[in-house]
């Protein structure tokens, strides 16, 4: 029985110790220790981000009645969001703030300087606001960061682990690509057309920013051949949705054009723009905004190039830029313009070059044969080549397909050539560039060429043994007219006088 006792008395006394050494630690525990320090450990992975940490409340304790421990904002304009606990009213309030100079600043988290992660540490306590103060362009959201410290959670928390900051922005880089809208050849990156033919050009690019993070800037680079001449005229700017619908055109004044490089016979270089204050609207930015559309055109002039290196036609970049000044940009694609052209070689017999034989080129048999509707005309120079030319004195270009040419005049000496020449330019096409052209087959050096002889006029001889048998001839004509006479007026003679007698 007193072994029995013993036992119970010992239990009952190891209970009580583990009791009574337990309150001590979970008091110690439901208590705040005002003095510590809080510390925050940030990571990002993606670069060109910079956030910053602002305390925008102190945690303070009443040691008097009403004993309370409370939160006392800093920023006044978040007091009624602290006092009713609505953190995300708090986040809300001060993402809408132009300036945190009420909020003290504890310091920047630069990624690119300080790498993917830092520790804010040896803070004071209370609220903490973690801002992306600085970001790529193409950012459409950032969701800031607002925590407090310490917090209870089963006892006083004094520091914050990690926060993902890479996990609370949504990026989103544009694309950007130029079609020709009139491709004689069904594609959009060529065409292949005559001189002064025109070319219709789309660049279109997704937008960029958003209605929370606007945009300072967007802008397009185009950079044209020399053989291409720039509409002035031409240019219109539209948003467009996902399916390439337009919503709306935009007005003159929400857009530049800004010609950066002009002069005949080289590149042409130009920009357009969005103006900043339109940027500022929310047009550009609603949801049902996908793409921006810019629509222009250009028309094949004497400067351009012959065969397959083409006349190309380059989007340079897309060109954006957020409220900061950071700026990106995406390279954009580059669309060729063909063209050919047509050259004869005039000979006589001997194959020795025959000059001042004139040509036209029409592009119907029916035109050629009535010198109507003519596109190009030709002379034959000391060497015999004819090189065609337009009305207005340039060297011709011409589209691949079939043309018709007449001889119209010839020197003097020799045969005019009495029928239509059918002449075809025959340029073949692929479906993706290859060693810098999408051509596959075409003339040589982009020239279709055809040699034309004349003979010398055959007249009739004034020597010779043809002159001599046409003397003959002429003589016994008249021999035989003289005989014939006297033969005639003898008889009629002799009939007069025996009529006498």
């Amino acid at each position: 029985m007193t072994k029995h006792l013993s036992k119970i008395l010992t239990s009952f006394l190891l209970v009580m110790t583990l009791i009574i050494t337990a309150v001590p630690f979970a008091s110690a525990a439901t208590l705040l220790d005002e003095d510590k320090k809080v510390s925050i450990n940030l990571e990002c992975s993606k670069p060109d981000y910079v956030f910053e940490v602002f305390r925008v409340a102190t945690l303070d304790t009443n040691n008097s009645s009403p004993y309370e421990t409370k939160y006392t904002a800093l920023v006044p304009e978040i007091a009624n969001a602290i006092k009713e606990g609505k953190t995300s009213d708090i986040l809300t309030t001060l993402d809408s703030l132009n300036s945190m100079s009420k909020a003290e600043s504890k310091g920047i988290f630069d990624v690119n300087s300080n790498g993917n992660k830092k520790t804010f540490s040896n803070l004071e306590q209370g609220i903490y606001y973690i801002k992306a103060v600085n970001y790529p362009a193409g950012v459409k959201d950032v969701t800031n960061s607002v925590v407090s410290l310490p917090y209870y959670d089963n006892g006083w928390v004094y520091s914050i682990d990690s926060i993902n900051l890479a996990t609370k922005v949504v990026e989103d880089t544009p694309v950007t690509h130029k079609e020709i809208t009139n491709s004689t050849k069904g594609n959009v990156n060529f065409t292949d057309v005559s001189l002064g033919d025109t070319v219709n050009f789309e660049i279109r690019s997704t937008t960029a920013g958003s209605s929370k993070m606007k945009l300072s800037s967007y802008y397009v680079t185009d950079d044209m051949s020399a053989g291409l001449t720039l509409n002035k005229n031409s240019f219109n700017v539209a948003l467009l949705n996902k399916e390439g619908k337009k919503i709306t055109d935009l007005d003159k004044s929400e857009y530049t054009v800004n010609i950066t490089s002009e002069k005949a016979g080289s590149n042409t270089t130009f920009n357009v723009a969005l103006t900043k204050a339109y940027l500022q609207t929310e047009e550009f930015y609603a949801t049902d905004v996908y793409y921006t559309s810019i629509t222009y055109s250009a028309v094949l002039n004497k400067y351009s190039v012959v065969g397959i290196k083409g006349n190309p036609n380059t989007e340079g970049k897309l060109v954006y830029s957020n409220k900061n000044g950071v700026e990106s940009s995406v390279d954009g694609n580059t669309v060729y313009v063909y063209t050919y052209a047509i050259t004869s070689n005039k000979i006589d017999p001997d194959n020795k070059p025959i000059e001042g034989c004139e040509f036209i080129i029409c592009e119907t048999e029916a035109n050629v044969n009535a010198g109507t509707n003519v596109i190009a005309t030709g002379v034959s120079g000391k060497d015999g080549v004819v090189k065609y030319y337009n009305s207005k004195n340039e060297e011709m270009r011409f589209a691949s397909g079939t043309y018709y040419v007449r001889e119209t005049k010839a020197p003097k000496g020799y045969q005019l050539y009495g029928k239509v020449i059918k002449i075809t330019i025959d340029a073949e096409y692929g479906t993706f560039l290859t060693d810098g052209t999408y051509v596959t087959n075409a003339p040589e050096n982009g020239t279709a060429s055809f040699d034309c002889t004349n003979y010398p006029v055959t007249l009739p001889q004034t020597g010779g043994n043809g002159a001599k048998l046409f003397y003959i001839i002429g003589f016994v004509l008249l021999s035989a007219v003289a005989i014939t006479l006297s033969t005639t007026f003898g008889i009629s003679f002799y009939k007069r006088k025996r009529a006498k007698k």
